[in-house]
């Protein structure tokens, strides 16, 4: 069942990705109405994806990297949904789902049910898990956002702008946009990481044992602290501010990349 309803769900995805970026390009309202749909489609078939596999394995389907990368795409379209509508981003999906898609075909590809040993069970492991996944979403957003900015700002500099300065939003919802995800992000994924750093000492013996997607991961924090800092701080704005997202986010996916395909302790 589990299996059945993923699959579904990357479909939903597909179709999702490509209504939105056919809307970015064209502009039909109806392509902006069926790409919506399609989310949610595949958002719907995600949760019933991620029960049926939590009810299969009586726990919470978070215990290998390709389940935890499945939780965070599952959040990611949530907010995606929620900000588009809320903040009336109507393009914003052309820009996270792409990512989406990547991120989903990854986790439906891989085995699930790998099983923790006694070290690394418990809720707390739950709490680091699932805190530092709302974190890797709201940065995906941010990413969105930062790339959304950089593309607008090209347009209005160009002496006879192209179709997308008409399609996207003005730069000072972009940066507001940037700012309010990376400020949401921080606290979560610096939360999680600090319950991941008290775990380690437990299930690992020693705080400093050496994992590729720790360490990237402490390499992400560094990056997005400093923008924030920049920004509040600083004044930073704009293309700076955005730049930083941008490597910010080229941080966090080499950390996952190191996570699923490199040897390590979090193993995928």
């Amino acid at each position: 069942m589990h299996a059945t309803f993923l699959n579904l769900a990357v479909v939903g995805y597909v179709a999702a990705t490509g209504l939105a970026l056919a809307y970015l390009v064209q502009r039909e309202e109806w392509l902006h109405r069926f790409a919506a749909v399609a989310t949610a489609a595949g958002w719907v078939a995600h949760t019933i994806a991620l029960v049926a596999l939590g009810h299969e394995l009586r726990r919470p389907p978070l215990a290998s990297l390709p389940e935890a990368v499945s939780v965070a795409v599952w959040v990611l379209v949530l907010l995606e949904m929620w900000v588009g509508r809320r903040g009336r981003l109507r393009v914003l999906g052309a820009f996270v789902l792409p990512v989406v898609l990547v991120f989903s075909l990854k986790s439906s590809a891989a085995r699930p049910g790998l099983e923790l040993g006694p070290a690394l069970s418990g809720a707390w492991l739950w709490v680091h898990i699932g805190l530092a996944l709302i974190g890797v979403a709201a940065f995906a957003l941010n990413f969105a956002g930062a790339l959304m900015y950089l593309l607008q700002e090209r347009q209005l500099k160009a002496r006879r702008p192209g179709a997308l300065y008409y399609r996207l939003p003005d730069l000072d919802t972009l940066d507001r946009l940037t700012y309010r995800t990376l400020a949401a992000g921080f606290p979560f994924l610096t939360t999680g990481l600090i319950l991941g750093v008290l775990w380690a000492g437990t299930a690992w013996g020693s705080v400093f044992a050496f994992d590729p997607l720790a360490l990237l991961s402490w390499v992400a924090w560094v990056i997005y602290a400093g923008t924030l800092a920049g920004r509040a701080a600083a004044g930073w704005h704009g293309r700076r501010a955005a730049y930083f997202s941008i490597v910010g986010f080229a941080a966090l996916v080499l950390t996952l990349g190191a996570g699923l395909f490199l040897p390590g302790r979090h193993g995928s």
